[in-house]
């Protein structure tokens, strides 16, 4: 990847890689449609989560020579914004994990709400297809379709901010990739045009140190209790006190 080919933005200061994936040009588009056949797949149509497809993950569930040129992107962009954005981390020492669904957002006055991603360093959101109709922008919203970020800072931090800077928007490219922390809340605008149809494939991305074995270890209540069971027999005393 040319160390040109991307802007990194430092948003309050959270940091937002944007970049155009020109080496997926000649599968672009099969892209979209593998992404189109897996957001019919698993779109739970009658919950409330209707506009996302949610499942384990499209690069397991449904791999292809495409999805894994994109990953290969992924990795190098990723890697590209912990070097920029976190620069006492090396890359090569950390243990990374990908989780990849499907976003698609048509004409039908839909949006996606204020959200993060709990639990994920990092998102990573590439779309193999951005297409407005020629209806687009002559509704209120004067950026159709667009990526939103949010101020995550509080209200006791920047109460003299005017509003519209609390907002970031950009209608994405077709073929733009972003990177942003999980943290960022983030939302879309709405698609009015019946021929508008904009895929988005969503990437959660988490990380630890490689050599770090206990990082993501969780404890239900019942071993927790046994635990607790086990240090008191081992410390009666303590148990007492």
């Amino acid at each position: 990847m040319s160390t040109n080919s991307y802007q990194l933005l430092s948003l309050w200061p959270s940091h937002v890689l944007v970049d155009q994936l020109s080496e997926l040009e000649d599968v672009r588009e099969t892209l979209a449609l593998e992404a189109e056949v897996f957001y019919e797949r698993h779109t739970r149509t009658s919950a409330k989560m209707a506009h996302r497809a949610d499942t384990v993950s499209m690069m397991r569930d449904q791999p292809s020579q495409a999805l894994l040129r994109l990953l290969d992107a992924v990795e190098q962009r990723v890697a590209t914004y912990v070097r920029q954005a976190y620069p006492s981390l090396d890359p090569s020492e950390l243990a990374i994990t990908y989780n990849t669904f499907v976003n698609r957002q048509r004409g039908l006055g839909k949006w996606a709400i204020p959200h993060r991603h709990v639990g994920n360093q990092l998102v990573v959101t590439y779309y193999p297809r951005v297409h407005l109709g020629s209806g687009e922008g002559r509704d209120a919203v004067g950026l159709p379709g667009a990526l939103c970020f949010h101020d995550p800072r509080p209200v006791q931090a920047n109460w003299m901010l005017r509003h519209e800077n609390k907002l970031f928007a950009q209608t994405p490219r077709q073929g733009a990739l972003f990177i942003f922390p999980g943290y960022l809340e983030h939302s879309t605008f709405p698609l009015f045009d019946p021929e508008s149809d904009k895929v988005a494939i969503v990437t959660n991305v988490r990380f630890t140190h490689r050599d770090d074995r206990g990082g993501d270890l969780t404890w239900s209540a019942e071993q927790i209790r046994a635990h607790s069971k086990a240090q008191s027999l081992n410390n009666p005393m303590e148990s007492i006190q």
